[in-house]
Parts: structure tokens; sequence; C-alpha cells
């Protein structure tokens, strides 16, 4: 589970990812079907050498790529399809543990301990009924269907592949509403798949849990876990410095929008240093910015705060700059999301 700071009473909230792996994964469907991965990216403006060079790509960033490469390939169920043709290396280290691991328990384990090493943006809770273990779980910020889809697919086709094939999930269940032909996924997964419901859901009989892995390794095992363990490591302290860059760029948004030179100078770094510190975590100094305003606007406006002043201790000069910015990150007006979680 992510962790949230907290500081003068407003929070500071982290910047969600998934591993470059996961878009590269998109890549190899595509290339598949015969469909060319750099005019996509051209397409999309991406580069994995720039905005993947941490190893990480922002989670909507992912979800933006999930749909617009199910327009390039015209495949609407494509989370599913890319999850279908799922490797272990798109989990990374992650990945080849769960293969090397005793059986689909300690692959559980595993996740529990580290789902970060694929994506920081997942909050997990495990619980068990009768002879079944439930998985329920959520995105931390809005997706696409198909990242969902694509989560759902990939952990059931690493299943399969631990286990020989025997894995059969119990029931699934999705938030989303499953687009226009759901049969697809009583087709792959075989078993009961619920739409719009209240949360994403997947239930597993512990019996074929129990199942020795196809590829256990004990010795690999150890040497990945030990690797998987600094990976982690190497990612809580670089979210521990850029929740305190957040802390204080929060500090300083009442006064207006604070300048590079005020934060380096309080981080005692110079702006180039400061700058590359942000990029290894995937982010600019202006979309820090821009994504603590939009995630603090959210959290004023739930709290019924007026718009002016949520204006004001976000920074802007005018309440009609933060309307047209809270437009451009939501594509509703601030009185439309306002309606909109009173509907809710």
């Amino acid at each position: 589970m992510t962790e949230y700071t907290e500081h003068s009473n407003k929070v500071a909230t982290p910047r969600y990812h998934v591993a470059v792996e996961l878009v590269e994964a998109i890549a190899e469907y595509l290339e598949a079907q015969g469909l060319s991965v750099p005019e996509f990216y051209r397409q999309q403006n991406f580069s994995v050498d720039e905005e993947g060079q941490n190893g990480y790509v922002s989670l909507q960033r992912f979800s933006e790529l999930f749909e617009a490469a199910a327009q390039f390939s015209s495949e609407p169920y494509i989370g599913l399809k890319v999850g279908e043709n799922f490797l272990a290396k798109h989990w990374g280290r992650l990945g080849y543990l769960i293969m090397a691991g005793e059986n689909g328990m300690e692959g559980v384990q595993y996740i529990q301990r580290f789902a970060a090493i694929v994506t920081n943006g997942i909050e997990l809770q495990w619980r068990m009924e009768e002879q079944s273990l439930i998985c329920d779980f959520c995105l931390l910020e809005p997706v696409c269907r198909h990242v969902l889809d694509y989560l759902v697919s990939s952990s059931y086709s690493l299943s399969q592949m631990t286990s020989d094939n025997d894995m059969q999930y119990e029931r699934i269940s999705f938030t989303h509403d499953g687009g226009p032909d759901i049969e697809v996924y009583q087709k792959l997964f075989s078993c009961p798949c619920e739409f719009n419901q209240p949360h994403n859901k997947i239930e597993v009989s512990l019996e074929r849990l129990q199942q020795l892995s196809t590829y256990r390794d004990p010795r690999l095992k150890q040497i990945l876990e030990e690797h998987a363990s600094q990976v982690l490591q190497d990612l809580s302290s670089g979210d521990e410095w850029l929740q305190q860059v957040q802390a204080w760029v929060i500090e300083l948004l009442p006064n207006g929008t604070p300048a590079l030179k005020q934060v380096c100078e309080h981080f005692g770094q110079n702006e180039r240093t400061f700058q590359r510190a942000l990029s290894k975590n995937g982010i600019t100094f202006q979309e820090l910015i821009d994504e603590l305003r939009q995630r603090l606007a959210m959290e004023y406006i739930k709290n019924d705060y007026n718009f002016l002043d949520v204006a004001m201790m976000l920074g802007y000069s005018e309440q009609s700059a933060f309307h047209r910015a809270f437009k451009r990150w939501t594509g509703q007006t601030p009185s439309q999301y306002r309606r909109q979680l009173a509907e809710h």
C-alpha cells in the first residue's frame, strides 16, 4: 500500500508509476500484430529512453498509451490480449521471483511484499473466506479499462505458467462495464466475471494455490528475493526524497507558483542536480507542481472549500486560471466535479 505523508494539515501524495517493462509488453503485442511500434511511439510523442530512463513511467502515461494502442490496433480488448501474451520479464524481478517460488501462495506473499517493483499505484487487500483467497484491488488514480484488464490477465497468465496450465480463478469482479462484448472475459478466464461492481476482485481456491510451481528453484529464488529487496529499498528512498520536495512545494503554493531556484536552495542543490534527481523519479519540476495542484484541488473540493479559496491555496492569482487548469486536468469544471461527487 502506498504511503501518504501529512504536512501542515495538507496531503503530499506520491507520484504513481509502472515499470517500463509494462509499456514494452504493449509494444511487443503491437509488433506481433505486424504494426509499427516506432510509428505508434511517434504518434504518442513517447520515447522509452526519455520517459522511461529511470525504469518507470507514470501510471497516467501508461493508461494513455494503452488507450492509444487500442485505437492503433483496432483491438477493443487489448489489455486482455497483452496480458494473455505475458512473459515473466514484463513484471521484472517480481515475475521471475514468483516463478521460482514454491507455490501460488508464496507468489501471493511476494506480490504483497514487492508489488511496488511493478507499480506503486495499486492497493491490494487480501482476505480468506472458507476455502478461497480473495484479493480486492484498486488503482490509486483513474485509469482506462485496459489497465485493469491487463493486470488481471497478466496475473492469470503467470498463474497458468507456474501451475502447468492448471490454475483456475473462481470469480472475477471489475469496476468497469466490460466494454462491447463481455463474453470475451468468460472465454479467457473460464469463470464467472462480473462488471460495474463496487470493487475489483479476484477469487482463487486455496487448494490450487498450494500446488507446487512448475519452475520452482530455491537457489534462484533466494538470489531474486535479495535483488527485489534492494530494488524496493532504492524505490523507498527515492519516494521519501520526492515526498519531502512535494511537502515543501505545498508549503509554498499559497504564496504563488514556487520558483525552481527557491526550492533548490531549500534542498541545498543546484538546479541541474535537482532536476536530474526529479528525472530519476520520472517527473519534471513543472509536472510536480501541476500534479500536486490537481490532487490538492480534488481534496479541497471534496472538503467543501469554495472555489476562490481553492484557487488561492493553490497559488493562482485568479479564480479563472484555476478553473482552466481544472478543466485541463479532468475534462470537467470544478462545479461539474463537485456535482459528480454529490451524486455518488
